[in-house]
């Protein structure tokens, strides 16, 4: 298995915004920490994604590299501000930290529901395609529509999206997200990551039932082969374990191995 998205932190370096802000993740989150929560899963890389915004993305990647097992550390996904003038610069030193294979400017503390279509953002995802960096984007419901357009904006640059596009899972898929999936798929540089939603920590517990009707439509728009297993671990902890989320995500999404290790392999580029 691939974990293709968790998350590690000093909790004196961590920012105190949002789902980050949450008392059930005021602690260190270390190496030992996410394997001892795997619980024997067979995870044989993962993908360590940043959790700060407007900080320098190569500090922390560094800490990553650091903190996590070298044999099963297969990429770093780490901030750039996309959008910003001078964001070449900041991506050329980016690529030059061994392992970054791709860059996740958060787009959900964003108003505008357009924002990952904005000309300067589009710009800077173009230049992630240039330097063979893959774009994560994560963002909320209503914003979800625009990451299609950023894809067909963007053709050379692969752009995945986080957390099945942020929808509300108390309730059946609403026509505009299900819309979005579709176009998104129409796009061939897109991917996404079967990856655990969490809105806040009061969000009830994930079942079957509840995220069956949007991961099925992740698998028949995008088909395994552009689809990647995640965690999204520790903020997953508020809505599920470990490995009851795998359990449930075998249940709804079967076992196709593009699903769990090829396609995050391929579209991270990451060693045997």
């Amino acid at each position: 298995m691939v974990d293709a998205h968790f998350h590690l932190w000093r909790r004196a370096d961590v920012k105190q915004a949002g789902i980050l802000a949450a008392p059930y993740l005021q602690r260190n989150v270390l190496w030992r920490h996410f394997v001892a929560a795997w619980q024997g899963q067979p995870i044989e890389q993962v993908i360590a994604v940043q959790v700060n915004d407007f900080v320098d993305g190569a500090a922390e990647a560094r800490y990553l590299a650091r903190e996590a097992d070298p044999e099963r550390l297969g990429a770093l996904v780490t901030w750039a501000q996309l959008e910003s003038p001078d964001v070449g610069a900041e991506l050329q030193r980016l690529q030059g930290i061994p392992g970054v294979r791709g860059v996740p400017r958060t787009c959900q503390i964003e108003v505008d529901p357009a924002f990952c279509a904005r000309p300067g953002y589009v710009h800077g995802v173009r230049l992630l395609g240039e330097l063979g960096l893959v774009c994560d984007v994560c963002v909320r419901l209503e914003q979800v529509v625009a990451v299609s357009r950023l894809a067909r904006a963007c053709p050379e640059t692969t752009v995945v999206l986080e957390h099945l596009g942020k929808p509300d899972l108390s309730q059946p898929p609403p026509a505009y997200w299900l819309r979005a999936i579709e176009e998104l798929a129409s796009a061939p540089n897109t991917a996404a990551k079967l990856s655990v939603t969490v809105h806040g920590p009061d969000d009830p517990p994930l079942t079957a039932d509840a995220v069956a009707p949007f991961v099925r439509h992740l698998v028949e728009c995008l088909g395994p082969d552009r689809l990647m297993y995640g965690s999204n671990w520790p903020v997953s902890t508020a809505v599920i374990g470990y490995s009851d989320w795998v359990q449930l995500l075998r249940e709804v999404a079967g076992d196709d191995e593009q699903i769990w290790s090829t396609t995050a392999r391929r579209v991270y580029g990451l060693a045997r």
